[in-house]
């Protein structure tokens, strides 16, 4: 039981690092690789990693889907994959990775307002609550406290940060269903393909003539751990998710931002201000006032 928990920890921990760390590591590939081509290069090499992992522990016969559960997990795979790596790589040109991290950690706000929505759930008090601080936090860390800005490049960078964040929310709604009916590597694995053929699609009909001729190191590096490094985060995930109750991991979801802004701050040399950091808690209290519910039951 002790090695069991000892592994857990292990692969909790390594997960969470390189959920945080792909922020800087996008902003290293920006450099050089246009926002699309780095989003496509970077599901094209994640994709030689899942598939053959995915066919090694299930059979081919356990691949089949019907024609409404392919449309599904299409539609998965441009809410999850295809929609944020667009608006997150295209906003970090504009904007830091650590403000970029915090905003995108509203998703689970936007979750709710879906699940009220869509689900037509009960909206209790703490929820409008937490609802009101996390969007007044991302707000004032949008704009930096200054509503003067709004309109300003950095302040689009940010807003498409917080659409990452609902398009994330959108991913969840469409994929609670599919992956209570199949495996989840193999819909990761699916959703995985399909991103990586429209994104590339997109890059050749709007990038092709941005390409880089050739790659420095650091940029090389950066893009085969985003690509490798997450595949081996996601399957860490799965694992523990599969034997962890799930508020559990909820609840450590919320140092991810904090994590990121560190690794950021330290790799990339990016300033994070005191007015930063209390617009980034203000945001994050009231995203996790928004999950007490869920985290009650």
């Amino acid at each position: 039981m002790g090695h069991l928990r000892a592994r857990f920890a292990i692969e909790t921990a390594l997960a969470l690092f390189v959920f945080a760390s792909a922020y800087p590591l996008i902003r290293i590939g920006l450099s050089e690789i246009p926002p699309l081509t780095l989003g496509a290069v970077r599901f094209v090499l994640a994709c030689v990693v899942m598939l053959p992992l995915a066919m090694m522990h299930h059979p081919a016969t356990s691949w089949k889907v019907s024609r409404r559960d392919l449309v599904a997990i299409t539609c998965l795979a441009v809410a999850q994959i295809v929609i944020p790596n667009a608006l997150q790589n295209i906003g970090m040109e504009y904007t830091t990775a650590s403000v970029s991290s915090v905003l995108q950690s509203t998703t689970p706000v936007f979750t709710l307002l879906l699940s009220i929505v869509v689900l037509k759930e009960h909206l209790a008090i703490k929820d409008l609550v937490g609802m009101i601080l996390a969007l007044s936090g991302v707000t004032l860390l949008s704009t930096g406290g200054d509503l003067t800005s709004l309109g300003s490049i950095v302040f689009v960078g940010n807003v498409l940060q917080v659409g990452v964040a609902a398009s994330y929310a959108v991913s969840g709604i469409l994929g609670k269903g599919l992956l209570n009916q199949h495996r989840p590597i193999l819909v990761v694995s699916a959703c995985f393909v399909i991103g990586a053929v429209v994104l590339t699609f997109l890059s050749a009909l709007f990038e092709r003539s941005l390409w880089p001729a050739s790659l420095s190191a650091s940029v090389l590096v950066a893009v085969l751990l985003l690509s490798f490094m997450y595949c081996a985060a996601l399957v860490c995930w799965y694992d523990v998710l599969q034997q962890t109750p799930a508020f559990k991991l909820y609840v450590l979801l919320f140092t991810m931002p904090v994590l990121a802004v560190v690794i950021s701050v330290v790799t990339l040399g990016e300033t994070f201000t005191l007015m930063d950091v209390l617009f980034s808690a203000l945001t994050v209290c009231g995203v996790a006032l928004t999950q007490l519910r869920r985290l009650e039951r």
